[in-house]
């Protein structure tokens, strides 16, 4: 149930909006997430975002508020719009220097990293440059779903990354970037190319959480050394001394403040947020039928491995005839047996030496994987679902809203249910 209220708002004055909720603008202007909203414009806050709202001049707002939003008056310190617009408006200065820059945005979790984003990318719109975001965080990845690093242009004020549209990704197959370290710095640094060679101005580039180990900090130092941003912006005191004797000079890194009250998600909702994006995209889908023989493959050496014959599988394995009949597929990639089954088997634990290491699977390990798929010059051009997969034929069922030609598949790192909930992982070429 919403209720209605209007607000007065002095020159100056800034207050804060947890959502969900309508804001619209019946005089004067305000400044949220970077943007001027003048009066007749308006905006909405999610429910699991809550944003500061300054009145760039005597302001009057009429706010439309869902179950369990507020509107609450910020006490001193706890908003952070004036040193992020300090902040932007010194990057934005040096973008406009220069003929292209790019600008990487590093902190812990929960501390602002997206919404800075944001800020800075609509600050850099309004200026006259044009904008693109790359959203690095596979676990939540905001433009298009996890697993994936997308580019976006900022052509309109935008409150939350989510309400862009991708303009290129790159799948990288894993939630946690600590699975796909290297992917994911490979990832990063084609998209801001991409970006420069589409014409784009300057680039803002969000990363995942990732920073309270010293592996995390590694991880964020070697994407800066790929990326070669010209500017870092840290939020966080610790992370920010670290960066900047760590970068010498090579960059300029610049520290911001975190907000003192945020809106923190919960484990749940975020899983929430990773299942609506995922409903999101595949909603446009289609089952699609892929003939593995004449298509690339990545990340599933079980199916691209050399075919095992039933004679072959049952001298080294020493398998009855009945558990024989449950054997779908078998494959060999070098000392590794693999043998996907419709049931248990009963493998003695002397297999005879050549055989090597044996990984038994079940259909279901593969079902509802994720895969990138690969179009020409093996650029992804969207991402699938095996819904099935028929051992016999060689043939995947894809559900992915990709129709063009499929050249290449990338299995990832992510299972999803049939609801597109995430329930585990994927047994790749390692188990």
């Amino acid at each position: 149930m919403s209720s209605a209220t209007e607000v007065s708002l002095s020159e100056g004055r800034v207050i804060r909006v947890v959502g969900p909720a309508r804001v619209e603008v019946l005089s004067g202007a305000v400044l949220a997430v970077g943007s001027r909203y003048p009066a007749g414009s308006s905006f909405v806050v999610h429910r699991l975002r809550s944003y500061g709202i300054k009145a760039l001049s005597p302001a009057k707002l009429r706010l439309t508020l869902g179950d369990g939003s507020r509107v609450e008056e910020c006490g001193e310190g706890e908003e952070v719009v004036d040193d992020w617009l300090s902040a932007s408006e010194y990057i934005v200065r040096r973008c406009l220097e220069r003929r292209q820059c790019s600008v990487l945005v590093v902190g812990p979790p929960e501390s602002g990293k997206t919404t800075f984003t944001a800020f800075l990318a609509n600050r850099l719109r309004e200026a006259g440059l044009r904008v693109g975001v790359v959203e690095g965080d596979v676990g939540q990845e905001d433009v298009l779903i996890p697993t994936t690093i997308a580019l976006a242009e900022v052509s309109r004020p935008v409150i939350w990354l989510r309400e862009l549209e991708p303009v290129s990704l790159r799948f990288v197959g894993c939630t946690s970037p600590q699975y796909c370290y290297s992917e994911s710095i490979m990832a990063l640094r084609e998209l801001v190319d991409e970006a420069a060679r589409a014409g784009f101005d300057a680039v803002v580039l969000n990363t995942d959480g990732w920073v309270g180990s010293p592996s995390g900090i590694e991880h964020k130092l070697a994407i800066a050394r790929w990326v070669r941003p010209d500017v870092v912006v840290v939020t966080g005191e610790d992370v920010y001394e670290c960066l900047s004797r760590s970068i010498g000079g090579q960059a300029e890194v610049v520290r911001i403040r975190r907000p003192a009250i945020v809106r923190e998600r919960s484990r749940e909702e975020r899983r929430e947020l990773r299942t609506q994006a995922y409903r999101k995209y595949f909603s446009r889908g289609r089952i699609r039928r892929v003939k593995l023989g004449g298509v690339a493959l990545f990340g599933a050496c079980f199916l691209s491995g050399r075919p095992v014959s039933r004679d072959e599988l049952a001298g080294a394995l020493g398998l009855s005839d009945s558990e024989l009949e449950r054997v779908l597929y078998s494959s060999r990639v070098g000392d590794t047996l693999y043998v996907v089954a419709s049931g248990e088997l009963s493998i003695p634990r002397a297999s005879p030496a050549e055989s090597g290491r044996i990984v038994v699977l079940s259909p279901d390990d593969i079902k509802g994987a994720l895969v990138g798929l690969l179009g020409d010059g093996m650029r992804e051009a969207g991402v699938g679902i095996i819904w099935s997969a028929e051992f016999e034929s060689r043939e995947l069922s894809i559900l992915t809203p990709w129709e063009g030609e499929i050249r290449g598949i990338v299995v990832g790192r992510v299972r999803l249910s049939e609801n597109f909930e995430e329930v585990g992982r994927v047994v790749r070429c390692t188990p």
